[in-house]
C-alpha cells in the first residue's frame, strides 16, 4: 500500500514570512531608525525577531511616564538580561508635571477628557516628540484597531515629519499570541491578570468580558471605546 504524506502547513507562518520580509525592507532602505517599545506584548514580539535576526543597529526607547505599573520597571531588567540590548528610558518634564498638579490636582484627569489629554501630552507626547525629532523612521507595534491611519501599515506623520512603520498593522492579537506561545517569548505577566492593553496605572483597569481589548483604557470616558487614544500614534 502506498504511503500517504501530509504536509505540516500552517497559514500563520505566511504572516510570519511577510513580517520578516517587511523587516528586511525597512533595514535595507533606511538607516536612521528608532523603535518605540512600550513593553507591550506586540513590542516584545517584534523585539524577539530583531534579536533572532541579530538586528542591533537601531535605537530602542521606552517612555516612563511616572505613572507606569511598577512591574514594568522590574520587567525591563529581565529584557536587558535576555536580549543584551540597550533600551533608552525617557521621563517627562517634572516642571510641567508639577505645574499641572498644582493647577488641576493630581488625579484631575478623571474629571474630563481635556484634562486627561493634557496629562497625556505632558507625560507622553512632549517627550515622544523630542525623542523622534532626529530620526527618519520609527517602528511601532501598533495594529489597525488602534491606529488613526486606516488601510496602511506605514504612514508619514506630517506633524512630526517622520515615517511610522506599523509592523503588526494587519495582525490580530490572537495571531501574535499564537507565536508568543509557539516560540516561548517572554512577556510581562501582567497579561495573566485580566489586563489586555496596558498604559499608565491609574488609567488602566482589568477586563474580562469586553469585546475590544482597549476597553480597559480610560474606562471612565463614555465615547467609542475602540477609538480612545492618548494622541501618541495618531
Amino acid at each position: 500500500m502506498k504511503k500517504k504524506y501530509f504536509s505540516d502547513f500552517n497559514p500563520f507562518f505566511l504572516k510570519l514570512l511577510n513580517f520578516n520580509l517587511r523587516i528586511e525592507y525597512i533595514f535595507f532602505n533606511f538607516k536612521n531608525i528608532a523603535f518605540s517599545n512600550s513593553l507591550s506584548f506586540e513590542d516584545l514580539f517584534i523585539l524577539y525577531f530583531f534579536y533572532l535576526k541579530k538586528i542591533f543597529n537601531l535605537n530602542i526607547f521606552f517612555l516612563n511616564t511616572g505613572k507606569i505599573f511598577l512591574n514594568f520597571v522590574n520587567f525591563l531588567n529581565k529584557v536587558y538580561k535576555k536580549y543584551k540590548i540597550k533600551i533608552d528610558i525617557f521621563f517627562p518634564n517634572i516642571f510641567l508635571i508639577n505645574k499641572y498638579i498644582k493647577k488641576y490636582n493630581l488625579n484631575s484627569f478623571y474629571n474630563n477628557i481635556i484634562l486627561r489629554k493634557i496629562c497625556c501630552l505632558i507625560r507622553k507626547i512632549e517627550s515622544y516628540n523630542k525623542i523622534i525629532f532626529n530620526f527618519d523612521l520609527i517602528i511601532t507595534g501598533q495594529r489597525s484597531n488602534r491606529v488613526g491611519c486606516e488601510g496602511f501599515n506605514f504612514n508619514f506623520d506630517d506633524s512630526r515629519k517622520i515615517i511610522k512603520y506599523n509592523l503588526l498593522y494587519f495582525w490580530d492579537y490572537k495571531d501574535i499570541f499564537y507565536f508568543i506561545e509557539k516560540f516561548n517569548i517572554k512577556i510581562n505577566n501582567i497579561y495573566n491578570y485580566g489586563y489586555s492593553s496596558v498604559g499608565c496605572e491609574p488609567c488602566t483597569k482589568k477586563i474580562f468580558s469586553e469585546d475590544n481589548i482597549r476597553s480597559g483604557r480610560w474606562w471612565w470616558e463614555s465615547f467609542n471605546k475602540s477609538k480612545k487614544e492618548c494622541g501618541l500614534h495618531l
